[in-house]
């Protein structure tokens, strides 16, 4: 286990990251903050688009400079470096809501076929399944025990009709992380699709799309990626680009992007053929910045910290009165995310928090008497943001 307090780089890092000067931020499963180089690189293209016009020169991390489709590019060779895949199997879209419909309305489906989610995860998910059961798609959904979902969960609700077993990475509301390399395995030997939200994963956890047999991953800018909203993103494997139906064209569709005087469409042969217009190159660019430190800082270094910070916020929550952890997963089904049991008569109001400068909210728990607080844990946070949380929320 690593000493939290002893990895300087992660010190380092928070002072680029100027909300954490004045507050203890814990809601990143929310929201994230930006870095200051995201927000820089950003506000550079901004003001040149509005100073200068045309089209802007992007500034790569080393001092290169290169135009959209090169920065474009550039971003999707970080990203697949995150995740273990080729740049070709990346595509972005305007948010990961988008970019999961590119798998539920492209999936080939027979009326009477099936797919399997996990009860209660994230609602966009679940909709976007939904209105594929007027179309003869059967939805089925494996119940959590306690917060925690197993493999065989999912496996037990699959038979021959089962086209995808889709689940989130990292449960959004609870924290549990799955075993998606055993799920993928057994997609594999199945014939089955494997789709995974990566959304409150992808950033801390460590994802590889090729050691868990992934078909299709989505993931997003504005939580633990430290970007502005309005971007999303993808991983398609090579076996499913195949497969998937090309619902819609555009001009970014196209093999040569900028031939306008062609007649007929010549669909790009990698995952960028779901890209039809001319994107939100600013959120491309945040993404590109943002895997570029992850890479630089390292996937396994980056998971240490995070689970180690947990254990942290475990020990202080063991010597607080009033407060308990709501799940106590093993540390392999742990992510960034924890919730909390609160005492109502601890007296922790929203008001309470915004005083003491704790970023994190607090709700009715499901237990008369009690709150619930959702702390998210990322690797600009420290001991002494826990330290600071403990003191308001502990009797």
């Amino acid at each position: 286990m690593y000493e939290t307090d002893n990895m300087d780089k992660f010190a380092e890092f928070r002072t680029h990251v100027p909300v954490l000067s004045h507050t203890a931020y814990l809601d990143t499963s929310s929201t994230g903050l930006v870095p200051d180089f995201v927000h820089d690189g950003v506000a550079r293209y901004q003001e040149d688009r509005y100073l200068k016009g045309g089209d802007s020169v992007w500034r790569l991390p080393g001092g290169e400079e290169t135009g959209t489709i090169g920065m474009m590019d550039w971003a999707k060779t970080q990203i697949a470096q995150m995740i273990g895949a080729k740049k070709e199997n990346i595509v972005f879209g305007n948010n990961s809501s988008h970019i999961y419909t590119l798998f539920t309305s492209g999936m080939y489906f027979e009326p009477g076929d099936n797919v399997v989610l996990v009860e209660n995860s994230w609602i966009a998910n679940r909709f976007a399944w939904q209105v594929r059961q007027d179309d003869g798609l059967e939805v089925r959904y494996a119940k959590a025990k306690n917060g925690a979902i197993l493999p065989e969960d999912l496996f037990d609700l699959c038979d021959e009709r089962t086209r995808a077993i889709c689940i989130s990475l990292v449960e959004s509301f609870t924290g549990f992380r799955m075993d998606a390399a055993a799920i993928g395995t057994y997609c594999r030997e199945k014939g089955i699709w494997f789709a995974v939200d990566g959304v409150q994963a992808l950033g801390v956890m460590p994802v590889d799309v090729k050691a868990m047999k992934i078909d299709f991953l989505i993931g997003n800018d504005y939580k633990w990626m430290m970007n502005y909203c309005g971007t999303g993103y993808g991983y398609i494997s090579p076996k499913l680009l195949k497969s998937l139906k090309q619902f819609g064209a555009g001009w970014m569709s196209d093999d040569e992007r900028f031939n306008t005087s062609k007649q007929e469409l010549s669909l790009r042969d990698d995952a960028g053929r779901f890209e039809l217009g001319f994107p939100t190159v600013s959120g491309i660019y945040g993404l590109g910045l943002s895997s570029a430190k992850y890479l630089e800082l390292s996937a396994d270094d980056i998971a240490e910290y995070v689970l180690g910070l947990g254990d942290y916020l475990k020990e202080r929550i063991d010597t607080a009165k009033g407060v308990r952890l709501a799940y106590d997963f093993s540390r392999e089904n742990r992510s960034g995310i924890h919730v909390l049991c609160i005492d109502e008569e601890n007296g922790v109001t929203g008001e309470k928090l915004l005083a003491a400068g704790i970023g994190a909210g607090v709700k009715p728990g499901s237990t008369q008497g009690t709150q619930e607080m959702r702390v998210a844990l990322h690797y600009y946070n420290n001991k002494e943001d826990i330290n600071r949380l403990i003191d308001v929320i502990g009797k």
